[in-house]
C-alpha cells in the first residue's frame, strides 16, 4: 500500500480507536465498576486495547527521520512491565483487603501505571512499525 493512500486510513482508524476508547471509558465502564467486577471486566478490557491502540497510531503516525537503523524497543519494554507489574499490585491491594469498592484511593497509583504503560506499548509498537514500514519501502 502507498504512503499516500496508507495516512488517511491511519488517521481514520486513529480516530475510530479514540471514539472507541471515549465511548467504552464513559458509558460502559463505569456500569459496571467496581461493582459487577467480572461482568465489567471485557469492556474494560475493550477500552485498554483501544486506549493502547490510540498510542500505537500516533506512533506511527509521528514523522520519523529516515534512517536505516531500527528504534529501540525500551518503551515498549518499559510500558509492558509497568502495566504488568500496576495490575499485580491492584491485586495485591485487593487481596490485602483493600478493594476497589472500600478503598479507592489506594488503587489510583496501580490504575494511572496501567494507562501510563499502556500508552508507552502502545507508541514503542508504533514506532517500530513506522521504522519498519519505511525500510521495507
Amino acid at each position: 500500500m502507498s504512503s499516500r493512500r496508507s495516512k488517511p486510513l491511519l488517521v481514520a482508524t486513529c480516530l475510530v480507536a479514540i471514539a472507541a476508547t471515549v465511548l467504552v471509558h464513559a458509558v460502559y465502564i463505569p456500569r459496571y465498576l467496581p461493582g459487577a467486577f467480572v461482568r465489567g471486566l471485557p469492556y474494560l478490557v475493550v477500552g485498554w486495547v483501544s486506549y493502547g491502540s490510540v498510542f500505537y497510531f500516533f506512533g506511527r503516525l509521528r514523522p520519523g527521520e529516515r534512517d536505516s537503523t531500527m528504534p529501540n524497543m525500551r518503551a515498549a519494554d518499559i510500558g509492558i512491565a509497568v502495566f504488568l507489574f500496576s495490575i499485580v499490585l491492584s491485586g495485591l491491594l485487593d487481596t490485602a483487603g483493600l478493594t476497589i469498592r472500600g478503598a479507592a484511593v489506594f488503587h489510583v497509583p496501580a490504575a494511572l501505571g496501567v494507562y501510563v504503560g499502556l500508552a508507552l506499548a502502545g507508541w514503542g509498537f508504533g514506532t517500530r512499525t513506522r521504522a519498519i514500514n519505511e525500510i521495507a519501502a
